[in-house]
């Protein structure tokens, strides 16, 4: 597998896991279960009465970390092939406002582009306040998968341009 589809499956896992994380804690603050959140992602299968879910199930958290890890590594790949565009894509100011840009362009294609259907459901059970988290952790959770990517712990060096 080459470094760059390792490096886009690498960042869709890490941001995913994070952005759940993330959702959890946010449902928990807010005084919901910290399911909630998560299951109210499969709002795209099972429609939004799935947001009164409060337990973990596999039919309702399973779908929605699995749809959240398919948005991530979408929006991974964005990421990777935005970063690679610049002249030092592994400086670290390029890598965080990589992230930074994919994560507003994640909430403005989640919020004012797609059809309520495919939102990501956290607007059915979260307040808007939670959304910097939600979102922050996205561009973190890129962020930190770049830090760790193929060649990193191997001790390669970020390709450096002449």
């Amino acid at each position: 597998m080459s470094n760059n589809v390792q490096s886009v499956l690498v960042a869709g896992a890490v941001s995913s896991g994070v952005v759940a994380g993330m959702a959890a804690a946010r449902g928990n603050a807010e005084g919901h279960s910290r399911w909630k959140p998560i299951n109210a992602i499969s709002h795209i299968v099972w429609g939004p009465l799935v947001a009164a879910r409060t337990g973990f199930t596999w039919r309702h958290t399973g779908i929605g970390l699995l749809l959240n890890l398919a948005a991530c590594e979408f929006w991974a790949a964005v990421y990777q092939a935005g970063r690679r565009s610049f002249e030092e894509p592994d400086s670290i100011r390029n890598l965080a406002g990589a992230s930074l840009a994919v994560s507003a362009m994640a909430y403005l294609t989640d919020y004012y582009m797609v059809p309520s259907r495919f939102t990501p459901g956290f607007e059915l059970t979260l307040t808007r306040r939670s959304f910097p988290w939600l979102y922050g952790a996205l561009a973190a959770g890129l962020f930190a998968s770049s830090l760790i990517a193929p060649g990193r712990l191997a001790g390669r060096h970020p390709r450096r341009h002449p």
